[in-house]
């Protein structure tokens, strides 16, 4: 009966089901550009113990793979070796302009790091010159960055994605790379214990009080 059901849990687990069929399909000897631009430990935590999905995540995941979709979205693969890099670009033009889209809910003054790490490792391995990173609001506002394209940087992803592939075969969990994602991250418990109100815990992350 209608009555008998609780409909907040019914909603959150299709959905987290929905999720879990966009999410990312892991392959031992594959990593996706998108786990070597994020924190290493937070990738490796997805693969070996993730958490159970939430609900926020899942829609979330949901949101983004919805766009990726709608804008036909291609994945393509980048071999080295025995390794396979795989990138996702949300938009494609006249086979010259990667265009990647990231919702925020406020306009950034600048590109975020990691954002530009992805876009730069997509224009390799699709082999295109131009790139751009649009983020965009609820409300409708947008801002792009043009990206220009970095042999240097491109080596850098190279070399994570290398050293995540050996810590997943062998087991070993990444070291802690600090940053201020850290505060909203799911695993931070796992990486800070019970520090996240302390000074020192500040300090380390590199945004504590200026003196």
């Amino acid at each position: 009966m209608l009555g008998a059901k609780n409909f907040h849990k019914v909603i959150e687990d299709e959905l987290i089901k929905i999720s879990k069929k966009l999410a990312l399909s892991y392959d031992s000897n594959g990593i996706h550009v998108l786990e070597i631009t994020r924190c290493s430990r937070l990738s490796y935590f997805e693969r070996m113990d993730p958490f159970v999905d939430e609900f926020s995540n899942a829609l979330t995941n949901i949101f983004k793979s919805s766009l990726t979709m709608f804008l036909n979205g291609i994945t393509r693969e980048y071999k080295i070796e025995d390794l396979a890099i795989y990138a996702t670009v949300d938009l494609i033009i006249d086979n010259d302009m990667i265009i990647n889209f990231v919702p925020v809910s406020k306009i950034p003054e600048y590109p975020h790091p990691n954002d530009l790490l992805y876009t730069n490792a997509s224009m390799f391995i699709f082999d295109i010159i131009g790139g751009f990173i649009v983020y965009f609001t609820p409300e409708g506002k947008f801002v792009e960055f043009s990206v220009s394209k970095s042999k240097r940087m491109f080596e850098q992803v190279v070399r994570r994605a290398r050293i995540l592939h050996l810590l997943l075969k062998e087991k070993k969990t990444p070291v802690v790379e600090p940053s201020e994602l850290c505060f909203s991250c799911k695993y931070f418990q796992r990486c800070f214990g019970q520090q996240k109100e302390s000074g020192h815990m500040l300090d380390i992350l590199g945004v504590g009080k200026k003196k």
